[in-house]
């Protein structure tokens, strides 16, 4: 055996450690982008089938009129694909995401494109993100059939849900926060009783 042969085994390990060393710094992003996905991404959490994410337009008025519908437990404003977007949890025993598709659609116009009554930008596009091939099939048969009372063209993108940003606090509840709000009183408090649903 060489003299030499500790100063060889040490280089020789040191080496070893260092290239593992890179192999972990190399993939730690892509742990992190997992990890966040997992977090964030709403298909990530395919089986939670009690979350619906619609986009109509302002969501001080699609969180309204979604808070007053028999069976959803919380709405959430925020953003999804550049769009404002509501986040909806219900209780599959009282309702269904059915009955949620169809008071979406009556809750706005989704013949207009890029925009909602007063609100024009890409941001205010009608959209369903779907969770899963479930809320996807449900999404497209419902626009199907939606389609019937308009027409014009129904403009609303079906879409498979990405990350979900809520909105700063001041945008959450704010059509109870604010029943003076002129938004809300020429806009939103209309559209309630349209719908039939009770005023804030």
């Amino acid at each position: 055996m060489p003299k030499n042969w500790w100063s060889m085994w040490k280089a020789s390990r040191s080496s070893l450690v260092k290239r593992k060393s890179k192999f972990l710094f190399l993939s730690l992003p892509h742990y992190l982008t997992f990890a966040l996905g997992m977090a964030f991404c709403p298909q990530a959490h395919s089986g939670q089938t009690n979350v619906a994410y619609f986009a109509g337009g302002c969501f001080w008025c699609t969180e309204a009129v979604f808070q007053r519908a028999p069976g959803v437990t919380s709405v959430v404003s925020g953003y999804m694909q550049r769009a404002e977007t509501i986040q909806i949890t219900f209780d599959p025993s009282k309702t269904s995401y059915d009955k949620l598709l169809n008071l979406f659609w009556r809750a706005h116009d989704p013949t207009e494109v890029d925009s909602q009554g007063p609100d024009t930008g890409k941001q205010y596009r009608s959209a369903i993100f779907y969770v899963d091939e479930q809320q996807r099939a449900a999404a497209e048969k419902s626009k199907g059939q939606a389609q019937k009372s308009y027409s014009k063209a129904i403009a609303t993108e079906i879409t498979r849900a990405a990350s979900f940003r809520p909105a700063p606090e001041n945008h959450q509840n704010f059509c109870r926060k604010n029943p003076n709000n002129p938004y809300v009183r020429q806009i939103i408090e209309p559209k309630l009783q349209k719908l039939g649903l009770k005023k804030p």
